[in-house]
């Protein structure tokens, strides 16, 4: 699903990522492949997660993978702007999860390899950065049903599928997560896409934080706070997913499932 929807867009990838990505774009001549800029963004990637692990303590060169991280994203956002223009699949979800794990992971070792709590919560954060991705994936779907969004929205997929994990990770893995935290769906008939938009703008607005590219620019701006202290950047983020996203999501979706039961209550068109 193309991010054409200033709603449903993560608020970094609408507010910095993309703009900047537009920006570049729009001066390289020709346009670079979708294929080139994803190989492109898988080297810059993997190599930014294997700095991380090169970096002296407490000196600048902490500020060359945050720089290699920041630039993934940005070329990550051109794929999708690329993609949504061609016609083809825009997500670049797997990608992006996969980097930012390399990223976590590396990050993880210069803290404290050795320490239980250290991998015990960045393992907490790991799994609870894939849930948010996976609930966003789905609220921008159920979202776009809801309102009479664009019609390439596929429905879940009822088995896990590399097509599937590429759309976000969402629809086949997390699918039946998401739908007990958010409820039932709504099988009625198609409700006035007007009012139910205005029902659900607000909680999905609230979504918007919970996608790879709040992850990343946490990840990113760590990397290079981490020249200062290894420590504080590993423990500011792990807490900032582990718990501040954590119960931002659980916000979500207490939101939601209000505006999704007031919705169930309109006249359908």
């Amino acid at each position: 699903m193309a991010d054409d929807d200033p709603i449903t867009e993560g608020y970094f990838d609408r507010h910095l990522h993309r703009p900047l990505a537009a920006w570049v774009l729009g001066r390289v001549r020709p346009a670079p492949s979708l294929e080139l800029l994803t190989l492109a963004g898988l080297v810059v990637g993997l190599t930014g997660a294997v700095a991380v692990l090169l970096a002296s303590p407490r000196s600048v060169d902490w500020i060359f993978p945050a720089w290699l991280l920041f630039a993934f994203t940005v070329a990550s956002s051109g794929r999708r702007l690329l993609a949504g223009h061609s016609g083809a699949e825009p997500e670049a979800g797997m990608l992006e999860f996969a980097i930012g794990a390399a990223f976590w992971i590396a990050l993880t070792l210069r803290a404290a390899p050795d320490s239980a709590w250290t991998c015990t919560v960045a393992s907490i954060a790991l799994v609870s950065a894939l849930v948010h991705v996976g609930l966003q994936a789905e609220l921008r779907r159920r979202f776009a049903e809801l309102t009479g969004g664009d019609g390439d929205v596929a429905p879940p997929s009822p088995r896990p599928s590399v097509a599937a994990l590429a759309r976000g990770l969402a629809p086949a893995v997390f699918h039946d997560l998401a739908a007990a935290l958010l409820g039932p769906e709504h099988l009625g008939g198609r409700p006035p896409p007007g009012a139910a938009r205005s029902l659900l703008a607000a909680p999905m607005r609230m979504a918007a934080w919970l996608g790879h590219d709040t992850h990343l620019a946490l990840l990113y701006v760590a990397t290079a706070v981490a020249a200062v202290r290894i420590d504080l950047a590993f423990w500011t983020v792990a807490l900032a997913v582990a718990v501040g996203l954590n119960l931002w999501a659980l916000l979500v979706v207490a939101g939601w499932r209000r505006a999704e039961a007031l919705v169930r209550r309109l006249a359908p068109v």
